[in-house]
């Protein structure tokens, strides 16, 4: 049976994705996105200019992704190579996502842990990340030029949702992180790639100590909370980071493979919810109280709410998602996505 993304999916990454949609402009951000992006365009460019790894081109790498997929209950992306020297993979997309290795992540990462970058990159489709993750990188890095300049200067996308944006695809990588861990059933490879992400490349022959590198999260956090002051720098070098600190990230997987809920679920252990009073149950999402703290941050930059009226909270999220449909709608009509596609987008948004 394959692992339940709503399960392993980290507190701050829902947490930090319901900020950035309540966020004003939201909404009209993607709606401005998905008006100039379109999959088949960069599939057009990923056949041109990278090379497509299956079963005739590279199949020790791709050999690796069925089995990752099997586990997480995706289907088997396309699987993409392209010359970079610095050590990464991404996975952009939507209705069909696709994964790329850089050429530096081969060579700064020995092939036995290459499962576990690609069954991190399969987590974030099984958490159905990639549609906000391509937005991200493309509009927050320019890289898309003429998208970026309309998108940013055009006023759609605000310092707010901004920081927001950045903030979320941070804890989103938590989420991922765990597949992983699940993945391989434990954190010790997914230790060991944040150390080599970090600089401990597979051709450096000194012998490297990950349990001296989970002592750099401790003593990072240990520094952090000496003062206001160390946690203002903190949030002021992460407020334009996509990726939290690696350190940090390791000791998050050596924590979370410890937990009883990692054990429920890589045993198939259902949850133990049945056993608990309803308003128990309501509030479990809430529990772990430091995944909230990072959104005090923000509660500068959201408009108050009136505090009379409850109810129009709900008949705004309504109207957004009538907006998102209609606009889902409207790219069906014009040939961009099948009907299919849109059914399945809108069973996802609605249920949400």
């Amino acid at each position: 049976m394959a692992f339940d993304a709503e399960r392993f999916t980290h507190d701050s990454d829902r947490a930090a994705l319901k900020a950035l949609q309540a966020i004003p402009g939201f909404s009209l951000l993607t709606k401005g996105f998905m008006s100039i992006w379109n999959e088949p365009q960069q599939k057009i460019l990923n056949m041109s200019t990278r090379i497509r790894l299956d079963e005739n081109q590279m199949k020790k790498y791709y050999d690796m992704l069925p089995p990752i997929c099997g586990k997480l209950g995706i289907a088997v992306p396309e699987l993409y190579l392209e010359r970079d020297v610095n050590a990464n993979a991404y996975t952009y997309g939507d209705t069909t996502p696709f994964i790329v290795m850089t050429s530096g992540l081969l060579e700064t990462v020995p092939d036995e842990l290459i499962p576990t970058v690609l069954a991190h990159e399969c987590g974030h489709i099984a958490c159905h990340h990639t549609l906000y993750h391509t937005m991200g990188r493309m509009i927050l890095s320019g890289a898309s030029g003429a998208m970026s300049y309309f998108l940013k200067f055009g006023g759609l996308l605000t310092v707010p949702l901004q920081m927001a944006f950045y903030h979320w695809m941070r804890c989103s990588e938590f989420s991922a992180d765990r597949a992983a861990v699940l993945c391989d059933g434990s954190a010790e490879k997914m230790q060991e790639v944040c150390m080599r992400l970090a600089g401990w490349d597979k051709d450096n022959t000194a012998e490297g100590n990950v349990a001296a590198f989970l002592q750099q999260a401790v003593d990072y956090k240990d520094m952090i909370n000496e003062s206001t002051w160390n946690r203002t720098l903190e949030f002021i070098s992460l407020s334009a980071a996509t990726h939290p600190l690696m350190a940090v990230r390791a000791t998050e997987c050596g924590v979370w493979a410890q937990s009883e809920q990692f054990s429920r679920i890589l045993n198939n252990i259902p949850d133990p919810v049945e056993a608990k009073p309803a308003e128990e149950v309501a509030d479990r999402g809430t529990e772990p109280q430091e995944a909230e703290q990072p959104f005090d941050f923000f509660s500068f930059l959201r408009p108050k709410q009136p505090e009379k009226a409850p109810e129009a909270a709900p008949q705004a999220v309504d109207a957004d998602l009538e907006n998102e449909l209609r606009w889902y709608q409207k790219m069906v009509e014009e040939g961009l996505i099948t009907q299919e596609q849109y059914d399945e987008k809108k069973k996802e948004l609605l249920g949400r």
